[in-house]
């Protein structure tokens, strides 16, 4: 965001101000913003210069032009602090040269802070609402459609909602890929089978078993009919709208449907900060499914019966990314419930040179069950830990096991005899 000549002029004035000997330069608008560090790649050249004892003082307009959470702005302190740099905050009147100010900032901070998560929440609710519409609220559109924007009204009473629009070539791709699999069972053969046929994503990457599975479950492009509605009422969905509008014509939008959520990476640091994000699928009884704008491209029936067939895939093959390695995948069951634990892979997360997951209970996000997660690269390293102390034949633990095992011979034996 870039400043008005008046704001950089206030800016200029205050830093003089406050540090008349020092030079001030303005920095690049890009600077700053509500974005994390690492999307910010001017922020961390100034961190660098202050490092390197090119800064003396920053100077900023308002206090969430420099960050957005309360943590980050702490942080932000104890390192300009460490190298002797001052934080001057223009509308606020606050130099953190004095010990008094510190405190204005960081209940400023908090405040700020407040503000923005009280805005996203407003935000996300008013989404909500609009989602129960059937309108396309944007982001990546998927495989067979296209956004398109229309404007009613005119003046104060002027509106504008995006719908989506199919796409004849990538239409008939996507109900080609639903034969395929109804065919043959597998989405890895369906997915080596749509790049035979030369079929390429909208990107033009080949098909793989990610972008299969995520098009095979997407609601999406199932016929919004009676037997539709019934399938989400029966998996306790949030279904919206009354069962007319369920004409058989138009296709379902449905939304809420991930939880994302984004963790600092361990080899993170303020000046290279790391960042990896989780997306793991919610159950239905979560989604907000509602009629959409827009053409369905799959039978109710195909469609349920295909979420049936990867429902039973999943059952029977729990197997993590291949990249995780779980040892105990598709073997552990949950100590409450009794379900069989699911492997979630955190990409781009690592314990020990190991890539990080966790097995999680299907129950916990269904709300069934208590017992959400447990460290998969720990409980794979104690497991064998103990079967490589069992198996030493010095080991305490070892004779016991081999004297109960002489017993029960001994007790065979003399049974028998």
């Amino acid at each position: 965001m870039e400043l008005s000549e008046v704001q950089e002029f206030l800016v200029l004035a205050f830093g003089t101000l406050c540090n008349s000997s020092f030079l001030f330069v303005p920095l690049p608008p890009n600077l700053v913003g509500s974005e994390n560090q690492t999307n910010r790649p001017d922020f961390q050249r100034m961190l660098r210069d202050v490092q390197e004892g090119k800064i003396r003082a920053i100077v900023c307009y308002k206090l969430d032009r420099v960050g957005r959470k309360t943590t980050d702005l702490l942080r932000l302190m104890d390192f300009l602090e460490k190298y002797n740099v001052d934080l001057l905050i223009c509308s606020n009147g606050i130099n953190t040269a004095s010990d008094f100010s510190k405190i204005f900032i960081q209940i400023f901070a908090v405040i700020a802070e407040f503000e923005r998560d009280t805005l996203t929440e407003r935000i996300t609710d008013n989404m909500m609402e609009l989602a129960k519409d059937g309108r396309w609220l944007g982001g990546n559109t998927p495989m067979g459609f296209t956004a398109q924007r229309v404007t009613t009204g005119s003046g104060k009473g002027k509106s504008a909602y995006s719908y989506l629009v199919s796409i004849p070539e990538e239409k008939k791709m996507v109900q080609r890929l639903y034969i395929l699999f109804r065919t043959n069972h597998s989405i890895q053969t369906t997915a080596k089978q749509m790049n035979l046929e030369e079929y390429r994503t909208p990107s033009g990457a080949e098909f793989n078993a990610s972008t299969t599975r995520l098009v095979l479950r997407n609601p999406i492009y199932c016929t919004a009919d009676r037997r539709s509605y019934d399938y989400f009422i029966d998996h306790e969905g949030n279904v919206f709208g009354d069962l007319l509008d369920f004409d058989g014509q138009h296709g379902l939008s449905a939304y809420n449907k991930t939880d994302q959520e984004k963790f600092e990476d361990s080899d993170s640091t303020f000046i290279s900060p790391k960042f990896v994000q989780t997306v793991e699928s919610k159950p239905i009884s979560e989604w907000i499914i509602a009629v959409g704008k827009h053409e369905g491209f799959i039978s109710s029936e195909h469609w349920i019966e295909i979420q049936e067939l990867l429902d039973a895939i999943a059952e029977k093959y729990n197997r993590p990314h291949r990249k995780t390695n779980a040892l105990l995948a598709g073997l552990i069951h949950c100590p409450c419930c009794g379900k069989r634990l699911n492997v979630i892979s955190e990409s781009d997360r690592w314990t020990n040179g190991k890539p990080r997951f966790k097995y999680v209970c299907p129950g916990y996000r269904k709300k069934t069950c208590n017992f959400k997660a447990v460290d998969g690269v720990l409980l794979d390293e104690f497991i064998v830990q103990q079967l490589s102390d069992m198996s030493d034949e010095d080991s305490e633990r070892f004779k016991e096991i081999l004297e109960i095992k002489i017993e029960e011979v001994m007790e065979q034996s003399s049974t028998t005899k």
